[in-house]
This record gives structure tokens, C-alpha cells and sequence, in this order.
């Protein structure tokens, strides 16, 4: 596995390096401690200056566990749906022949 000198780098400027990795990766915990593990965590990142490079890594490789760039696995995975959504656009009103509501689709355009 080879690793570019960019993705080395940041991590060299991370506060949470020598922290307690069970903070960053808890499991096992009852939800309530979850919450406070996950909190405490996402306020050290808060403070760093290299969170947005942690996030940006972690989006793109995919990170499924722990907490990255002050995010949770769930809120990554909300990032990354929205980030890969195509971008919506009104769809065309169609109209068939029949239809009952075609004199208020008529009228509406």
C-alpha cells in the first residue's frame, strides 16, 4: 500500500495524534456514552487546523468508521449522497390524453 507525501503531511499537524483512539472509534457503548464520546471528539476537532484535510481524506477513501474532520460515519455518508447527487431539475409536466386534470395543466402553463 503506497501513500503520496500529501496524506502523510496532514497528519503530521493533527491534535488528535497521541490521543486516546477509543475516543475517535468507540464501539460497544450504550447510546448515551456513544453521543458524549462522539461529542468530545468532534470538539477536539473543532480546534484543529487540519480538520478539513482529515474530512476531505476521510470522504475520499470512503472512511467507515470513527471520527473524521469533526464528522460521524453517518454524517460522511449524508456528505457523500448529497456530494454524488446530480442536481435536480424540474421535470416537465405530461400530459395523457384523457386525463382528467389536463384543462388544469393547460391553464397552469
Amino acid at each position: 500500500m503506497h501513500s503520496n507525501d500529501n496524506e502523510e503531511h496532514w497528519t503530521d499537524h493533527a491534535i488528535c495524534r497521541g490521543a486516546d483512539p477509543d475516543l475517535f472509534f468507540p464501539i460497544g457503548y450504550s447510546a448515551e456514552i456513544l453521543r458524549e464520546q462522539e461529542q468530545a471528539a468532534k470538539e477536539i476537532c473543532g480546534n484543529c487546523p487540519v480538520q478539513v484535510d482529515c474530512l476531505t481524506w476521510a470522504l475520499r477513501v470512503g472512511e467507515p468508521d470513527g471520527i473524521w474532520g469533526g464528522t460521524t460515519p453517518e454524517e460522511r455518508r449524508y456528505l457523500r449522497r448529497t456530494a454524488e447527487a446530480p442536481a435536480r431539475r424540474p421535470l416537465p409536466v405530461i400530459v395523457v390524453r384523457g386525463d382528467a386534470s389536463t384543462s388544469e395543466h393547460a391553464s397552469a402553463a
